[in-house]
């Protein structure tokens, strides 16, 4: 029988202990984290363009064996410009790689406002105990530069009545390099209420927005309810840093309908004879702040009974106005003496009006006269019969 060779067994052996491993175990290998073996710094960017005055700013990723003292220094750049390496809140000049084996951190070059036009270098030198490493960067200096702020509404115009509270949402977008500080302003018509705010906060009047990002923002404009109807224009701002936006929002303001109808001596009763016209003057009256257009009129007599108006409608009546118009009341001939009640009218497509008066029909001063005059007769002839027949 044939001897199996060292060289075998050991290869069976391995592979029977590498197929016993347990699936846990290979896991935790699978997950651990890849350790560097030498300092190495790295960006995504390497290269930015700014404006004079502004800041260039490189996320820097600085990897290194566990536990590695590393020292970070900028080298390179002309007189006048600052370097900030910051990490943790802090200026950072001496890193200790973690477990992870890399670090964070963010570097912000200061450009200095008279920094002429062109491409500048920096170079970051990452020193470890046995261990370099070199990262040149490029800050291109630009008046055209891009980057700004900028403000702009959802929707920036709003309609509605005066007794509600109109609410906008804006974005305010940072274009530049560097984060900022706004504060918000507003202006708008005397008398309103206008607050801006950052979106979800009820009393911050400013906003910080990181560069590159945007925050958005709330608006709430409420007008008087008095506010008459129109076009009202309201202005947001957001400044900081030198930097400014803004918006201009307009509120639509449709006004609240509101009419008065009574009579002009304020009376509510009138006295009118049967068959004859009574003219009755009324007053209509505006009290919304929306115009009231096309108002007709109209009257609930009783039955045989007539009523007409002078004018028949008005077209237009502005707020705070009135008008005159003559109810012109013909009682039916049949009518009898006595009280009786009618309504009358004003109407709008948005509001109607109504007064009701109480109508007092009196008899006609011709039949008085009549009957006094048969009154009078009967007494003439009575006397005379007595006459007559008494000297007898």
């Amino acid at each position: 029988m044939r001897r199996l060779s060292t060289r075998s067994v050991v290869f069976v052996l391995a592979l029977l202990m590498a197929l016993s491993v347990p699936a846990w175990a290979t896991a935790q290998v699978a997950d651990a984290p890849v350790q560097a073996s030498d300092v190495e710094v790295s960006t995504p960017f390497v290269g930015v363009t700014v404006k004079p005055g502004e800041t260039a700013s490189f996320d820097l990723d600085i990897l290194g064996p566990v536990d590695e003292r590393v020292s970070v220094k900028i080298e390179g750049l002309p007189e006048g410009w600052a370097a900030d390496l910051r990490g943790g809140g802090f200026t950072v000049e001496e890193i200790l790689i973690p477990p992870a084996g890399m670090v964070e951190t963010e570097l912000k070059i200061d450009v200095p406002v008279a920094a002429a036009e062109g491409i500048y270098q920096a170079v970051v030198m990452a020193d470890g105990n046995r261990m370099t490493d070199r990262l040149d960067l490029a800050v291109r200096v630009a008046a055209d530069a891009g980057g700004g702020v900028a403000l702009t509404a959802e929707f920036p115009e709003l309609r509605g009545p005066a007794d509600v509270t109109f609410t906008y949402n804006l974005e305010l977008a940072n274009e530049t390099s560097e984060e900022i500080q706004f504060g918000l302003q507003t202006q708008g018509p005397p008398g309103w209420i206008i607050e801006a705010r950052p979106a979800g906060q009820t009393r911050a009047s400013t906003v910080t927005v990181a560069g590159g990002e945007t925050e958005r923002l709330t608006v709430e404009v409420d007008p008087p309810d008095f506010a008459t109807a129109g076009t009202y224009p309201v202005a947001v701002q957001a400044a900081g840093s030198g930097q400014t936006a803004g918006a201009e929002l307009a509120v639509e303001i449709t006004g609240n309908f509101d009419m008065a109808l009574f009579t002009a001596d304020e009376r509510l009763n009138a006295t009118v004879e049967a068959g004859q016209p009574s003219e009755l003057p009324l007053v209509v009256a505006n009290r919304g702040t929306a115009p009231l257009t096309d108002l007709s009129f109209g009257a609930t007599p009783p039955s045989g009974w007539e009523v007409t108006f002078a004018p028949e409608s008005v077209d237009r009546l502005e707020p705070g106005s009135t008008a005159e118009v003559v109810a012109t009341i013909t009682p039916s001939e049949e009518a009898i003496a006595g009280d009786y009640s009618m309504t009358l009218r004003a109407n709008t497509a948005e509001v109607n009006q109504q007064v009701d008066i109480r109508t007092t029909v009196e008899t006609s001063t011709l039949w008085g006269l009549f009957g006094v005059g048969i009154i009078l007769a009967a007494l003439v002839a009575l006397v005379l019969v007595f006459r007559r027949f008494g000297r007898r």
